[in-house]
């Protein structure tokens, strides 16, 4: 599972690459940051498969969210 280091290094607004290790639901996602294993929750209606490499943007650290990027667009949401 991912590390306090890992977790602990996290940052609002910071973008992230991971891959998609495993799905175990419609939503329910486990994904790789090189390592580092974490479940995140997938709300945002996009398919999303193993081995699909993925980029997320940290929208909030407590508690920890994420805003899986959107392919078809080239924008991050702003965070501040």
């Amino acid at each position: 599972m991912a590390t306090a280091a890992f977790l602990n290094s996290l940052k609002k607004g910071q973008i992230l690459r991971a891959v998609v290790e495993d799905i175990s639901s419609s939503t329910g996602v486990l994904l790789n940051f090189h390592g580092d294993l974490l479940r995140i929750s997938n709300f945002s209606g996009q398919q999303i498969s193993k081995g699909q490499s993925v980029t997320l943007q940290v929208t909030s650290v407590d508690p920890l969210r994420f805003q899986v990027f959107d392919s078809r667009s080239s924008r991050f949401e702003r965070v501040v």
